[in-house]
């Protein structure tokens, strides 16, 4: 795998607590943010499709009757 070196800024008190996450975890800080930066950018692809699904719902004027089961009242 090749790799990328990044310097980043922290507070003083958000480094200590993501090394003891790291430490109680048994990972590396990288590993730890390399995950972090997943989960973040999947839940930024889930609200994206969100948006684009209220739009297309909007769109074509449906209603919770057009999508049965639980959502029919």
């Amino acid at each position: 795998m090749k790799t990328t070196t990044i310097t980043i800024s922290l507070p003083k008190a958000m480094g200590k607590e993501m090394e003891t996450v790291a430490r109680e975890e048994h990972r590396t800080l990288s590993e730890l943010l390399r995950e972090t930066f997943r989960q973040y950018t999947a839940l930024r692809n889930l609200n994206r499709l969100a948006k684009s699904g209220k739009s297309a719902v909007k769109r074509k004027k449906l209603t919770e009757r057009d999508f049965g089961g639980p959502f029919a009242k």
